[in-house]
């Protein structure tokens, strides 16, 4: 009984701590975005070629908030840890649970959670050395447009499908 208060522990500070960096990250983006990059970081992650790379840094150079830019994908690395983290010790806990759908589920919200974990550090790690450099990089900036997409839809599968586990959770116990 221990280990699962402690999992539960663990799921609550890392998956709400990964939310709260994730809001202060949403709230910064306005920052980096203009013509070039309407979406802001979002342009700079699905970019997919140096010279588009090039362009959007330019951009951001030129608005004074190159720096920040940096900081801010610096943090998003911060940020995987603590989510992915998070989200994956919601899944075990949810796996452990003692209806089928609510372990099933667990399950796929593990596997998520890696993908997730595993996808946004590639993407953003190559978003961080071209950052960093201040120079666009046609494979770095392919990795990290090939990833975008594949973190993200793991992200949505760990954020949507704890609220739905905890949801079946509390259903259960009000049932029992």
């Amino acid at each position: 009984m221990m280990r699962e208060s402690k999992l539960e522990r663990h799921f609550w500070r890392f998956w709400l701590g990964g939310l709260l960096i994730l809001a202060a990250m949403i709230a910064m983006n306005p920052w980096f975005t203009n013509p070039v990059s309407p979406w802001g970081i979002r342009d700079h992650q699905s970019a997919g070629s140096a010279l588009r790379v090039d362009a959007i840094q330019a951009a951001w150079q030129a608005a004074g908030v190159m720096n920040l830019a940096r900081f801010g994908i610096a943090l998003d690395l911060v940020y995987i840890g603590i989510y992915s983290f998070g989200a994956y010790c919601g899944g075990r806990l949810f796996a452990r649970s003692g209806g089928a759908a609510l372990r099933r589920l667990g399950w796929v919200l593990v596997g998520a959670a890696v993908v997730v974990g595993v996808a946004d550090y590639v993407e953003t790690i190559s978003q961080f050395i071209q950052a960093m450099a201040f120079k666009g990089d046609d494979n770095l900036a392919f990795i990290a447009a090939t990833a975008q997409p594949v973190k993200s839809t793991a992200f949505l599968v760990t954020f949507f499908g704890l609220l739905m586990a905890l949801f079946l959770r509390r259903r259960a116990r009000q049932s029992a």
